[in-house]
């Protein structure tokens, strides 16, 4: 049976659906959090346009607590 893995990265829709927020919004989310993810680990992989998952994913928990 194979195995299905979620994407490293989540992209502009996935945060655009999660967040119910525009477009723009969105990418402005994604480029805060990369902001962030690099000043707390110069060394992680950024890709512009799309944010880590887990990085994301934990930030999400934050902001709803």
């Amino acid at each position: 049976m194979e195995e299905r893995r979620m994407p490293m990265f989540v992209g502009v829709d996935t945060v655009q659906y999660d967040l119910g927020v525009s477009r723009a919004k969105a990418y402005n989310i994604i480029k805060d959090l990369n902001r962030k993810l690099h000043e707390a680990n110069p060394k992680a992989l950024i890709v512009c346009g799309k944010v880590n998952r887990l990085w994301y994913e934990e930030a999400c928990l934050m902001r709803t607590s």
